[in-house]
């Protein structure tokens, strides 16, 4: 190789090293941001097999007598656990950070322990749909809501536009929990990569939903969303449905980047049917 093919290359590779370290320092500040702003807290209750802990963000300038959304982020199994740090991943920071510069957003962020997982008796992989009244509600996903009933009281949060979205066994437990109370608790969701139980579908059927997959997943086959997007729209629904051909489990951070994600999830109501197609 020339001295000069030998200085391009160095270029090229400098070039790129500075976009990465770019992109780490963005998520970083991204991250840094949203930690600055929360209440870290425990709930349990008697009777229930342990606690969860949490993270709450909290907007720095509400005004007051002025209530706001809240978006729950239920995180994969990989961030099970109890340090209360590690559900905060870049992806979760970034798209808090897209919803922060449209308005004001709290962001609650359970950590659910490594003894169970959002959906339990979810197996291991590859994971499939699967019949819900075969399977109690989790004990995380219980005090999830009971938190959400805590903060409503506590903190000016708009009881019409509470959202929840996870990833994996967050978008499983997404799945999960609004088809046994979306009718009386979420606005909107947003499941990338879960499974669930497309028999359900009927009690979501009024519900903005926009699902994530990716074509070549392995852990959590497409097949999972295709079943229940398809359930959906038999019925009416209006849900909206992603894939990614060239993408496998991994798929949050492509799908929190969707330009018009943010907007649309902001723009839901409870009650409302599904709206932004």
């Amino acid at each position: 190789m020339s001295f000069a093919r030998r200085v391009l290359a160095l270029s090229r590779r400098a070039a790129a090293t500075l976009v990465i370290l770019a992109g780490c320092r963005a998520e970083s500040r991204e991250i840094r941001a949203l930690m600055e702003h929360t209440i870290a807290g425990r709930i349990g209750r008697p009777g229930l097999a342990y606690d969860i802990v949490y993270r709450l963000y909290v907007p720095p300038h509400v005004v007051a007598g002025r209530k706001y959304p809240l978006l729950v982020s239920l995180h994969g199994s990989g961030t099970l656990g109890d340090d209360n740090r590690r559900q905060i991943t870049p992806e979760v920071a970034h798209f808090s950070a897209r919803l922060q510069a449209k308005e004001p957003v709290f962001v609650l962020a359970p950590q659910c322990p490594v003894v169970d997982k959002w959906v339990t008796g979810a197996g291991t992989a590859p994971y499939l749909n699967y019949s819900q009244a075969s399977r109690a509600e989790s004990d995380a996903i219980k005090l999830v809501l009971i938190l959400l009933d805590q903060l409503e009281q506590s903190h000016p949060i708009d009881p019409d536009r509470i959202y929840v979205t996870g990833h994996s066994s967050g978008a499983s437990g997404t799945w999960d929990v609004i088809t046994r109370r979306a009718h009386d608790r979420f606005a909107a969701a947003v499941p990338v990569t879960g499974i669930g139980d497309p028999s359900r579908a009927a009690v979501i059927a009024n519900l903005p939903v926009w699902v994530f997959h990716g074509a070549l997943d392995e852990v959590s086959p497409v097949r999972n969303s295709r079943e229940m997007v398809a359930a959906l729209r038999a019925l009416g629904s209006a849900v909206r449905y992603t894939e990614y051909a060239d993408v496998g489990h991994d798929t949050l951070g492509r799908a929190y980047r969707e330009p018009e994600l943010a907007a649309w999830l902001l723009a839901q109501r409870r009650g409302r049917v599904q709206r932004g197609e």
